[in-house]
């Protein structure tokens, strides 16, 4: 079940952060798909897992090109990354703590990541665009 869609109006130009982006869309949808019927909550875990690692990358990646054009609002952009992992590290923690994890988190975190892409995201790429331009 997809419910982190990608389409052409959460590209930012650019090419690392949209493939990670789409990546982060197919993490987000595998996490939703292991909630279905018969799945354990090692799987459950194991696609959390990786996505929460990827995003730390992800956010690595987001946060280099940031600090190396001098974006103004690096560490606004680098709190609401903060905020997200630290959202995910306590649904982990649940998990591990044998408590029910629903599929409301697979929605969340499809819900944050469009959110994110169209505003934070976006601002640092017409910043980015903005400076370019001189």
């Amino acid at each position: 079940m997809a419910i982190a869609i990608w389409s052409s109006r959460f590209e930012t130009g650019i090419d690392l952060v949209d493939a990670q982006h789409k990546a982060l869309f197919e993490a987000v949808n595998r996490l939703a798909a292991s909630f279905g019927a018969g799945t354990t909550a090692t799987q459950v875990g194991e696609s959390l897992a990786f996505l929460a690692q990827y995003t730390l990358e992800h956010f690595q990646t987001e946060e280099h090109f940031m600090r190396e054009m001098g974006y103004p609002a690096l560490e606004t952009h680098r709190a609401e990354h903060a905020r997200l992992v630290d959202k995910v590290q306590l649904l982990q923690s649940r998990l591990a703590e044998g408590k029910t994890v629903t599929m409301d988190v697979a929605i969340f975190l499809a819900d944050w990541l469009k959110h994110h892409i169209h505003g934070a995201d976006m601002a640092y790429v017409r910043f980015a665009k903005d400076k370019s331009r001189g």
